[in-house]
């Protein structure tokens, strides 16, 4: 709806990157949780902000990031800590990343669900001394036999 974009982007209010989606059956219970796929984005900027665990509902501190995805301003936000009250695994990941750079998120699922951070390598052409020779037995009979 073009009219609500416009009421939004007026208000200032930025939209949240969806890395995944809440799956309900046709009653409205939840069935699970599925992964929208790889999202390349260009991080902008983090800060502290206050926000609520979903579970619960109780306030605790959360870092909203900044992105740009196709050229659109997208939030994201997870908490500070995790549940054993120790640094979430996601602010020791972006830590290491300056803003400018490029990211591909994905919700990725392995027993239980989490956001797989991959940071995108520019310009990088491989070296043909970088290229692994794997060579097989079953290679060299052949090359034998021309």
């Amino acid at each position: 709806m073009d009219n609500c974009k416009e009421i939004i982007a007026k208000a200032g209010i930025i939209p949240d990157l969806q890395l995944a989606i809440q799956i309900t059956d046709e009653a409205g219970n939840k069935k699970g949780v599925k992964g929208t796929g790889p999202h390349r984005v260009k991080l902008i900027s983090d800060k502290i902000v206050m926000g609520s665990d979903y579970l619960t509902g109780a306030e605790r501190h959360e870092v909203m990031l900044i992105v740009e995805e196709d050229g659109q301003k997208k939030k994201y936000c997870f908490p500070v800590k995790d549940k054993k009250g120790g640094v979430h695994y996601l602010v020791q990941k972006f830590a290491d990343i300056k803003p400018g750079e490029e990211v591909i998120l994905e919700y990725k699922k392995c027993g239980k669900g989490y956001i797989d951070v991959q940071k995108v390598e520019k310009n990088y052409v491989p070296d043909i001394d970088d290229i692994p020779v794997i060579e097989d037995e079953e290679d060299e009979k052949i090359d034998e036999s021309l």
